[in-house]
């Protein structure tokens, strides 16, 4: 684990440098926010299921394009390989991305979520908490965004279609019953989760919560031991 630092170093200089995820991960949720938050009357209660529909936006795509395409393309280009040979160990490796897109994530989440309040006038120092508790219980799903390295594949093709699909989902998970099969949408697992904190779910579907963020986990770290390190483009 002595390897963890100096990956996350690396990993966090190299996001510094790349200003695409800033884009896609705060610039463009903000602006959605504000086109459909411009047309609705805000309750304080309704405020909350607004920005938890947001913030699952946030993190999923910092989750899938931070941590599985971003793990998808140093396979590719072989540079997984070589950082796992120089440090013996590809958990260390691994966490040190997960680490850095979290901290990234604590961020825009800070950053959109002040702002928000602020113009919409729901300014709360516990809103900034659920959002951090909020990014805490969803670790389960940025360890399931490794499962994209298991994709066959290249990270050109799997890039462009998976951020195509991310967009209709998220409009989707809006407007999805309360039924088992909607949690096959991770963007709604991401809303009832943050509804849940907020106590706006309870009962079954916070049982149903919980199990399906176990299986999150379980498919991420299955997806840790199975990945393969060989770039698909010397295959």
């Amino acid at each position: 684990m002595y390897s963890i630092p100096s990956y996350f170093i690396l990993y966090l200089k190299i996001m510094l440098t790349d200003k695409i995820p800033v884009f896609w991960s705060l610039i463009f949720p903000l602006i959605l926010a504000f086109v459909f938050g411009s047309r609705l009357d805000f309750t304080e209660n309704s405020f909350l299921s607004f920005l938890a529909l947001f913030w699952g936006y946030i993190l999923l795509s910092i989750y899938v394009n931070g941590i599985g395409l971003q793990l998808a393309r140093m396979r590719e280009h072989g540079l997984m390989k070589t950082y796992i040979m120089i440090s013996g160990s590809k958990i260390g490796c691994i966490l040190a991305l997960v680490l850095v897109q979290l901290v990234f994530a604590a961020v825009s989440l800070t950053v959109f979520t002040t702002i928000l309040m602020l113009v919409f006038g729901y300014f709360s120092p516990l809103t900034l908490l659920l959002a951090y508790l909020v990014l805490l219980l969803s670790i389960p799903l940025a360890f399931a965004s490794i499962a994209l390295m298991m994709l066959p594949e290249k990270i050109s093709s799997m890039s462009t279609l998976i951020n195509i699909v991310m967009y209709p989902l998220f409009l989707f998970a809006n407007s999805q019953p309360d039924r088992w099969y909607s949690y096959l949408n991770p963007f709604y697992v991401m809303k009832t989760l943050g509804l849940a904190v907020s106590e706006h779910v309870t009962g079954a579907s916070l049982l149903i919560l919980t199990v399906v963020l176990v299986v999150y986990l379980l498919l991420g770290l299955f997806s840790v031991k199975r990945f393969n390190l060989m770039s698909l483009l010397t295959r």
